[in-house]
């Protein structure tokens, strides 16, 4: 099986919704590979070939100028972010395409970013959420012009661009409507990259699982459906966001300095120990919150989560056979759903297997 989740742009510090679905992440490959062979597609050079990224990063140049992001922190990097958003200066794609090759071809990375990337992994380190290839940047294998080329070939593209036109995704088969993917200027979008990431990796016959948040359930619903024309097998597991303060508003307006991925560990390690907070951590996110809540983040519901796992840690016996555990939490495509398989956790008429503590969450 290839899994495949949507990767985070380097961009702000991880909040609730990107804790989330890295936790349900980590959960479900930790789980699965004991029971089948799993394939993990994280490519840390595809967030950063996104307009989103690279504006930001161009911002920083012209406004900032020379600057040691390494004495800041992901707090003050993301309040930037939110900074660059705020103004909204629109800025044509000649001005970011320098940036756009330069990581195309050399895989380079803004001082910022390579900051908050150190962030991150200093954080999920303590959590112990393994992301395999999290920072690794790697040439996309398909290129773009062969990416098109195919599409158009499968009548799955409209190119325009020999009229000076964009190129359009064409979904209409399935009765969507077009995507655009290259706007006129040449501005490639994030969809187009991850095609570019993902359609190599995608034989026949094999299974593929894409996970993602529901803000992007019809682009992936379109990648779905190209990867089965090509003979994919695949899956999609749709993560709700998670609102503060009653709203699932977008990272780019702030309003989160509280719920950062630094602070609910900081808080949580005044009580608990690490042990706890990494099984309180998953409870939360995964057991409490579920798949497709809507329900804001909650401190006092998290705190419960830490008080549970407390339990479940002092509890836990030894059980024989983990593998058959797992088993009998598998979906239909062979993935070992995380919220069953923490919801049989929690259960107060059983104890938790201490391997599955172990292997699975700890």
């Amino acid at each position: 099986m290839l899994l495949a989740p949507v990767t985070v742009t380097p961009t702000k510090p991880l909040l609730p919704t990107h804790v989330k679905g890295l936790l349900w992440v980590d959960v479900l490959h930790r789980a699965t590979q004991m029971v089948c062979d799993v394939s993990f597609l994280w490519n840390a050079r595809l967030p950063n070939l996104t307009g989103q990224t690279v504006y930001f990063w161009d911002y920083l140049d012209r406004k900032i100028g020379r600057q040691d992001y390494a004495g800041l922190s992901d707090l003050e990097i993301g309040e930037l972010y939110v900074q660059f958003h705020a103004e909204g200066v629109a800025r044509p794609y000649a001005a970011i395409r320098p940036y756009m090759e330069r990581v195309e071809c050399e895989g380079w990375v803004h001082p910022a970013s390579r900051r908050m990337l150190e962030c991150w992994t200093e954080q999920l380190t303590q959590v112990n959420v393994v992301i395999p290839g999290f920072t690794d940047s790697r040439p996309l294998p398909m290129a773009t012009d062969e990416l098109v080329e195919l599409l158009v070939r499968r009548r799955l593209a409209l190119d325009h661009r020999r009229y000076g036109g964009p190129v359009y995704l064409d979904g209409t088969r399935w009765g969507m409507p077009l995507r655009p993917v290259i706007s006129e200027e040449g501005q490639a979008n994030y969809l187009l990259m991850l095609l570019r990431d993902l359609f190599p990796a995608a034989a026949p016959g094999r299974d593929v699982l894409l996970v993602h948040d529901d803000g992007l359930t019809a682009d992936y619903v379109l990648v779905d459906r190209l990867l089965s024309v090509l003979g994919a097998r695949v899956s999609r597991l749709t993560l709700g966001r998670v609102p503060i303060n009653g709203t699932a508003q977008s990272s780019r307006r702030g309003g989160w300095d509280d719920v950062t991925l630094r602070t609910l560990i900081d808080e949580c390690r005044q009580t608990f120990d690490l042990d706890t907070v990494r099984l309180g951590l998953r409870i939360y996110f995964i057991a409490m919150l579920n798949r497709t809540a809507a329900d804001s983040f909650r401190w006092e519901l998290l705190l419960r989560a830490m008080r549970r796992a407390e339990r479940l840690i002092e509890t836990a016996p030894d059980v024989a056979d983990l593998v058959a555990c797992l088993r009998r939490h598998q979906a239909p495509k062979a993935w070992v759903d995380p919220y069953r398989l923490t919801q049989s956790l929690m259960r107060s008429s059983t104890n938790p297997d201490r391997e599955l503590l172990r292997e699975v969450y700890l």
